[in-house]
Parts: structure tokens; sequence; C-alpha cells
């Protein structure tokens, strides 16, 4: 008997309930670059593809450990000040390669 089940149901419900490690990149204050941060959170619901916070939550409410990125203090490799970025639209999830 063959399974009646298509290549995207079987995608959606498998992603649906993994959990995927991310690394955070920011836009920079100080130099207009964006950075690895070194900082990495686990999603079960993330981005594709690199995403700014706010957009993958638009409308809703952050969590709180994306909320907390903001007040993460981050050294430009550039210019070597530390500077924090507030804006949730210049901070950014990158899925594992």
């Amino acid at each position: 008997m063959p399974l009646n089940r298509t290549i995207g149901s079987a995608v959606h419900s498998t992603m649906k309930n993994s959990q995927t490690l991310y690394g955070v990149l920011v836009a920079c204050n100080k130099c207009g670059g964006v950075h690895e941060t070194g900082i990495s959170v686990v999603l079960e619901d993330g981005p594709f593809d690199k995403q700014s916070i706010s957009g993958l939550y638009k409308g809703k409410p952050l969590p709180k450990k994306l909320a907390d990125l903001a007040n993460n203090s981050i050294t430009c490799p550039v210019t070597g000040r530390q500077s924090n970025q507030k804006n949730s639209q210049q901070i950014f999830l990158v899925p594992p390669k």
C-alpha cells in the first residue's frame, strides 16, 4: 500500500518539531558593517535564511531570549569600540550552513 504523503507535508511536520541552533549577527553602530556576535540561540520555528528578529516576529512580541540580545555589548572588529544594537531590525538570525 503506497504512502499518501507529499514532500511538502513531510518537510513541514519535521521542521515544526525540530530545534535549530541559529547564529546571531548585528549591524554595527561604529563601522556600519554586519558582525558575528559569537552568540547562538536555539529556536523551533526560526528562519530558513538570514533574517532580522523583528522581521521574523513581525506583529508578535519577541521571546525573552531574543529581546535580551539588545543588551549584549559587541566589540567592532574594525574600530575596536564597543556598542549595543538596540534596534531589532538590525539583529539577525542565521541558520546553520
